[in-house]
């Protein structure tokens, strides 16, 4: 949504309507609705009373008194309707019966409307994460994407409901105004040009606000970003003191927040202190004029006057309901900002085909590079079904890469990479991550029972039992899940705190054998672990040998002895491959690797 503040209201008026469509437009005729109920009647009220004599049985003239709206009643008199008290008292009643059961529409209507709103911008944020390339995801905070999904979202709810307040606020003004201008159009003109003087009083702070309304959700991105890294490196940060050091930051974030909250919350003091002070100046000015120069009558001022302070009335509530939209501004324009953007980064599945894979992945002169920098650099390996594959090399050599661009995460600058000589590209790309299981360094454990962190919450049927308990068994996790008071209900903690590094791992490896996969990617799986804990989870490793397409990314070479292909990565370029003893006989920075690490 374009931020052209010269013609604001509507370019939101035209987003909402974006959104909502059909709805929007009902909401504007109830709301007509209400307003002209509302407005009929009030205008009414006081000159019907009035024109009634004393005995409250005939009506006198009163086209004086009501101005142009005398035709209301000259249209009661020509369907037949004698006007008196209990009659007059009657259409009052139907006016504002006939206003409340709009006003009832018109609200519950707004619920769903708001509702809708929500629904519409959470799905867009969900389905845009889910379809954002792994490329994208990695130029966005984390923490801005979590204020995006709960703070600016919360944000955004509120300001739809100031926005529908305020635009149900203009329609009742300007049905006041028009009713005010039929009435007595000198009275009118001069407030109006009245009103039109304090709105520009009101415009700079407005405007202050809405700045202090963006400042304010950009702090939230880099709290939210803040608190997000102190959860993650609690220990580290804990352990080192640096944790006075980084609560310094986080209590800065804090100040500036209040700081904004506090300018908001003056600018909003401000406007609502001397809004109704300064309104009432100008409508005395008015009167004034009127009486002393114009020569108008009492009468014609007192029903004029009836219906602009109702005018009035809406237009402070207007002039509110804005100011407490632009308070939440910044949220609509954070969350659009982060929708366009990640349009730009979604990822394109132009394949249709369900995945195969009977004999091999070819990588054919694969190079993949972020600007200048080279990171892969004309690769072409094989890697076979059902075979155990190693990439090892330095930090940075760009084995981790690999690994991600045979899992698709990431597409080739140039080459191609084929599965049974078919291209990547032509297989459908959900269908073919569904058969690759990741597991990294760092274990992926939902804060849930070990039961749904292995099924991903598959409904436990008798199907998904046996399945469970045969997965549980290849990894030897049984004896473990049986030895717990609650078993496969047993719950893990944030991160799988309440168990070993170890037990993380085979719960992690576990996970992706239950989903069936064909493709097993070890990304430095056990580097974190100690000796004893390593040795038993590379049996586990190893009793899968055969049975899956295993890609392991190690330092440790020790891990990968029983590889049936280690490919020798350095600096983005493919050096040697081979099985491990081969190796240490060809090559000299191979053989080097394996002597620094005594093995």
């Amino acid at each position: 949504m374009k931020d052209n503040s010269k013609y604001e209201f509507w370019n939101y008026f035209k987003y909402y309507f974006s959104i909502l469509k059909g709805q929007f437009i009902i909401s504007i005729i109830l709301s007509t609705g209400v307003s002209l109920f509302d407005g009929i009647g009030m205008a009414m009220f006081m000159p019907l009373l009035q024109s009634v004599s004393d005995d409250g049985n005939t009506v006198v003239s009163s086209s004086n008194s009501l101005g142009k709206l005398h035709y209301f009643t000259d249209a009661l008199a020509m369907i037949g309707l004698k006007l008196n008290l209990i009659s007059i008292l009657f259409i009052l009643s139907f006016l504002f019966i006939t206003k409340g059961f709009l006003k009832f529409l018109q609200m519950y209507h707004q619920v769903k409307m708001r509702q809708h709103f929500m629904k519409t911008v959470q799905l867009s944020l969900t389905n845009r994460i889910h379809n954002l390339s792994y490329e994208g995801f990695l130029t966005f905070d984390a923490g801005k994407i979590q204020n995006s999904l709960n703070t600016e979202v919360a944000l955004m709810r509120n300001g739809i409901m100031h926005y529908l307040n305020s635009f149900q606020s203009i329609i009742m003004l300007i049905i006041y105004m028009l009713l005010a201008f039929t009435t007595n159009w000198q009275f009118a003109l001069l407030v109006s040009a009245g009103a039109i003087i304090s709105n520009y009083v009101f415009k700079k702070i407005f405007s202050l606000t809405k700045q202090a309304s963006s400042a304010l959700s950009r702090k939230g991105d880099q709290f939210n970003s803040y608190i997000l890294q102190a959860v993650h490196y609690f220990k580290y940060l804990k352990s080192t003191n640096y944790f006075s050091f980084y609560s310094v930051k986080l209590k800065k974030t804090i100040d500036e927040t209040e700081y904004l909250n506090k300018k908001i919350g003056l600018y909003q003091s401000i406007t609502s202190s001397v809004r109704e002070p300064v309104l009432i100046i100008i409508v005395s000015l008015v009167i004034l004029i009127q009486v002393k120069l114009i020569g108008t009558g009492l009468n014609t001022i007192i029903l004029s006057l009836l219906l602009f302070y109702r005018a009035l009335v809406f237009l402070l509530s207007l002039q509110a309901s804005w100011q407490s939209y632009l308070q939440n501004i910044g949220s609509f324009k954070s969350i659009n900002a982060t929708l366009d953007k990640m349009e730009l980064y979604q990822e394109k599945n132009a394949g249709s085909l369900p995945f195969t894979f009977a004999d091999n992945i070819q990588l054919n002169h694969v190079s993949l590079q972020y600007g200048t920098k080279v990171i892969i650099n004309d690769i072409s390996l094989q890697i076979p079904k059902n075979k155990t594959i190693a990439f090892v090399g330095e930090s940075g050599s760009g084995k981790t890469t690999l690994a991600n661009l045979v899992s698709s995460l990431l597409t080739p600058t140039s080459g191609n990479i084929e599965m049974d000589s078919k291209p990547l590209t032509n297989f459908d790309i959900e269908s073919y991550r569904s058969k690759i299981g990741y597991i990294s360094q760092e274990p992926v454990i939902f804060n849930d029972t070990i039961f749904n962190n292995i099924t991903f919450w598959a409904e436990p049927t008798a199907e998904t039992l046996e399945h469970f308990n045969k997965t549980i068994a290849l990894t030897h996790l049984t004896d473990f899940i049986n030895s717990l008071p609650d078993k496969a209900n047993t719950q893990l903690g944030d991160h799988g705190i309440l168990i070993s590094g170890g037990q993380r791992q085979r719960i992690s490896i576990a996970r992706e054998l239950f989903k069936n996969v064909e493709i097993l990617i070890l990304d430095e799986a056990t580097s974190s672990l100690d000796s004893e804990t390593e040795a038993i989870i590379q049996r586990n490793i190893d009793s899968l040998h055969g049975n899956f397409t295993i890609i392991i990314i190690a330092h440790r070479l020790s891990t990968i002895k029983n590889a049936d292909i280690i490919y020798l990565i350095e600096k983005g370029k493919l050096k040697d491959y081979g099985k491990f003893d081969d190796l240490i006989e060809r090559s000299q920075r191979f053989k080097h690797m394996v002597e620094l690490q005594e093995f």
